[in-house]
């Protein structure tokens, strides 16, 4: 292991774990299986009056909090006993969100909260469907909108006399709290059964750490710590959830004179996915290309 610390007056030990050799190269046909063609949408391409828009993270759509139907208010003879999605509105964010994630791609880009008004009529059937605010995908509105329209039947709304009568709504994607994020991809050729670009380096000199000072303020510093790998070395990334023997970690040894902060930034940032290993077989966060910790 190489490296080269520039820290006056302490003493630094980094634990990196076990690198094990292998590249992240991924093979042509897996390449071909992702290489679907992503919708993409820019805000600034928008006339300036409409930038200012509360633009969606489209991950937003994986949490069940982003899914809103509200009665209209606007109404002027509101029914006595509102309409009801059969199962409750568990089940009915469920059929929703087994409508539409399918749609939101990777890549698509911040959107803008879509709004769909529709009516649930005195049968229980969806009319009506009209869409009022853009998510800022054509492709995507579209996919709302079917997603209303193929809306299993309702109970109807009843006035006061208990019959039944129509009632309008409004459907919303909101910015909501991101409780569920969107589920880890899951590798089709493990990180361990890829091909080396370079097994003599991969065993014999996996990588380097380099280690550094920026000063922040008076007693303050960021520790900069780059990890330069070799060969196709990889390791577990420190945002890992679970427990690796390889699971990068930094220590300091002198503790009466620094204090390691308990945050840090990980660039570029790794990714979970699910390695289906034996050795792992489970989410993991692998880093196969140079990293810096601060």
């Amino acid at each position: 292991m190489k490296g080269r610390t520039i820290i006056a007056g302490t003493t630094v030990l980094l634990l990196a774990g076990a690198i094990l050799g292998y590249v992240a190269t991924v093979p042509e046909r897996c390449v071909a299986q992702s290489a679907a063609p992503l919708s993409t949408f820019d805000p600034l391409s928008l006339p300036k009056a409409d930038r200012q828009a509360p633009w969606l993270d489209p991950s937003v759509f994986y949490s069940d909090k982003a899914y809103v139907v509200l009665a209209r208010t606007s109404a002027e003879h509101p029914p006595a006993k509102e309409a009801a999605f059969v199962g409750g509105s568990d089940a009915m964010v469920s059929y929703l969100k087994a409508n539409i994630l399918e749609h939101v791609k990777e890549g698509i880009g911040w959107l803008k909260p879509p709004t769909i008004n529709f009516t649930v009529n005195e049968k229980g059937a969806i009319a009506d469907v009209e869409m009022t605010g853009t998510c800022g995908s054509a492709a995507l509105d579209e996919r709302l909108v079917a997603a209303i329209k193929n809306m299993p039947h309702w109970t109807p709304a009843k006035d006061e006399k208990g019959n039944a009568t129509s009632q309008e709504f409004e459907f919303h994607v909101v910015q909501a709290a991101c409780d569920q994020k969107p589920p880890p991809a899951t590798l089709g050729v493990s990180m361990y059964d890829m091909p080396l670009s370079d097994s003599a380096a991969a065993m014999e000199h996996p990588y380097d750490l380099e280690f550094s000072l920026e000063k922040i303020e008076e007693n303050r510093y960021t520790l900069i710590t780059s990890m330069k790998l070799h060969g196709g070395s990889f390791y577990v990334s420190p945002n890992s959830t679970r427990d690796f023997k390889g699971k990068f970690h930094l220590e300091i040894a002198d503790r009466d004179h620094v204090l390691l902060g308990d945050r840090f930034k990980e660039i570029p940032r790794s990714k979970e996915v699910i390695d289906l290993h034996p050795f792992v077989n489970g989410p993991v966060d692998w880093v196969n290309e140079d990293t810096r910790y601060e």
